[in-house]
């Protein structure tokens, strides 16, 4: 049975595993990326967790909600206490990300329980109705999400404080212009 799973999994499920493994991997090393670039792999790993939840289970809270909540509490608890030396902003644009293993373990976790599941509702129709079944699928998903969004939530508030220091510099510079203390800087 097992070969026959194998067998029968679509070619472009193992192209996704091997650009995976090849992303995680760039992961483990220190590196520089653009503001946009830490945007792609939460929201494809978000992609990838959403669109197996509703098409297996339909939007309900079982399902989109529990993964929701379960993501949104980890994204917050991730964004303020873990990692928190693993991202330096450079400039506006350019971010500084130590290099990690967690990506590649997430996006394998991610992956395999997505095709686990897959396989699962394949052979038993009858777990898409499963509470138990739905439950523990969207809350593993939402978790493994959440640790993505986290780091996301954690480049962007380290972004806004770099910012700070500049708009303060400009306030600071600006003069007034009403008449009243006109030349007198902020």
């Amino acid at each position: 049975m097992l070969q026959q799973i194998l067998i029968n999994t679509p070619i472009w499920v193992w192209a996704l595993l091997a650009f995976l493994i090849y992303r995680g991997v760039l992961m483990s090393r220190d590196r520089q990326v653009t503001l946009r670039a830490t945007f792609i792999l939460p929201l494809l790993m978000l992609g990838l967790s959403l669109q197996g939840l509703i098409q297996h289970f339909g939007i309900r809270f079982e399902s989109v909600g529990l993964w929701l909540l379960s993501a949104v509490c980890v994204s917050i608890l991730n964004a303020a206490f873990f990692g928190k030396n693993s991202v330096r902003v450079v400039s506006e644009k350019l971010i500084q990300l130590q290099g990690s293993w967690m990506p590649l373990i997430l996006m394998m976790l991610i992956f395999f329980l997505k095709y686990c599941e897959n396989i699962a509702v394949v052979v038993q129709p009858e777990l898409r109705s499963n509470i138990g079944f739905i439950s523990v699928c969207s809350i593993s998903f939402g978790i493994m999400n959440g640790l993505f969004l986290g780091k996301l939530l954690r480049v962007l508030s380290l972004l806004t404080k770099h910012k700070q220091p500049a708009l303060m510099k400009t306030a600071s510079t600006l003069t007034l212009a009403d008449g009243h203390g006109a030349g007198e800087t902020v």
